[in-house]
């Protein structure tokens, strides 16, 4: 069988010295041979670092980010029904609000820096095909942004939401909102980095968004991602700053949020930096995966007690530098990770029963190694 990844990253030297990206791959996993096999161009773009499509597979459409002239960001919409995807419109965000630089932390050469940003490129974007909206959550402007899509999926309006707010770390000294993402109930679902803060939403046809709640996670918590099941009200808080993720339970009549516990995804008596990064159900919501930037492992759960609970069942390093993203295969037998600063994907064989991974694949070198989604249905 083969099985079909987006792959993409930065195209910019600026993040990847010698960077020979181009935007958009295709990745192909044989899974007889247990390897990925090909990585071909799909569609060239400005550091397509993060991109999504609706969960109604058969739209076809792919939402991402990018950047024009390397000072100025924005989202696209592609076209996947063409042979290499087309992209049907773009819409940059205009410089007014953004914060002009920030100190952050580099893993790769273990220093602080003074981060001039200048752009305004959104972190994550997320689309609702069924509704026509994009939403985008802009670490760098602080602020969610919606994009009403007209039947030819062109960009019609924008609506701004900013977020203030600030933390006790030195990477939350603004709101930094990195995360938006529908719930099962047609909510929106926000992660103030920066704030130690979530958001829920309700979403009008046209994009506009009215809070519902917000809610304090504990300070320094940092929450970057959220991985939501499908089958229960609970709801998985990768917490980038805090390296830790929790369980907290939603409310679908109320739109509530209570925290239930969390958990540290790097081993007790670790003491470098770390940043965890993504996370991700397994499809039967038995295991949960997280990667770490820092510590460069991906730290394997247990989901216990119907979803409420998590035990710790596997630490495996990504053999490389950084780790942004992964996906799990269609079938999920295997797990693809991308380590951004060694520019390498590493393969891991998955196990269905026991959620533990082994490596299959070492050292796939790529330039593309931050956003990994799997889409062999999509691509179909």
């Amino acid at each position: 069988m083969l099985d079909k990844f987006l792959i993409g990253g930065y195209t910019s030297d600026n993040y990847t010295p010698n960077n020979q990206s181009e935007g958009i791959y295709v990745a192909t996993l044989d899974t007889d041979e247990a390897k990925i096999v090909s990585i071909e161009p799909y569609v060239k773009l400005d550091n397509p670092a993060f991109f999504n499509f609706d969960s109604n597979k058969s739209n076809h459409k792919l939402v991402t980010v990018l950047t024009k002239n390397e000072n100025t960001g924005g989202v696209g919409i592609i076209d996947t029904t063409q042979s290499e995807g087309k992209l049907i419109d773009t819409k940059m965000l205009v410089q007014k609000g953004v914060t002009p630089a920030y100190e952050a932390y580099d893993a790769s050469t273990n220093r602080y820096f003074w981060n001039e940003l200048s752009y305004t490129v959104p972190s994550y974007v997320y689309l609702d095909a069924q509704r026509r909206i994009i939403f985008a959550a802009n670490y760098n402007t602080n602020a969610v942004h919606t994009f009403k899509l007209d039947n030819q999926w062109h960009i019609t309006s924008q609506h701004n939401y900013p977020i203030e707010g600030s933390g006790p770390e030195v990477e939350q000294d603004h709101a930094h909102i990195h995360f938006t993402r529908l719930l099962p109930d047609g909510r929106l679902i926000v992660c103030g980095l920066g704030c130690d803060k979530l958001f829920v939403y309700d979403v009008a046809d046209n994009g506009e968004l009215t809070l519902v709640t917000d809610f304090d996670t504990k300070p320094g918590f940092g929450p970057r991602q959220i991985a939501i099941a499908q089958k229960s009200n609970y709801i998985y808080v990768l917490g980038e700053v805090a390296s830790r993720v929790a369980v907290a339970e939603y409310d679908h009549d109320t739109g509530r949020i209570t925290w239930l516990n969390d958990y540290s995804n790097i081993p007790e008596g670790y003491v470098g930096h770390n940043g965890s990064a993504a996370i991700r159900l397994s499809a039967d919501e038995r295991f949960l995966y997280v990667s770490n930037r820092g510590y460069n492992s991906l730290t394997v759960y247990q989901i216990l007690d119907n979803g409420r609970q998590l035990e710790k069942i596997q630490q495996i390093k990504t053999e490389g530098v950084f780790p942004r993203d992964f996906s799990l295969s269609k079938d999920n037998h295997y797990l693809l990770c991308a380590n951004q600063n060694s520019n390498e994907l590493i393969l891991y064989h998955r196990d269905l029963q026991s959620g533990y991974l082994s490596v299959a694949q070492r050292h796939i070198k790529h330039d593309a190694c931050v956003r990994v989604l799997e889409a062999t249905d999509f691509l179909a």
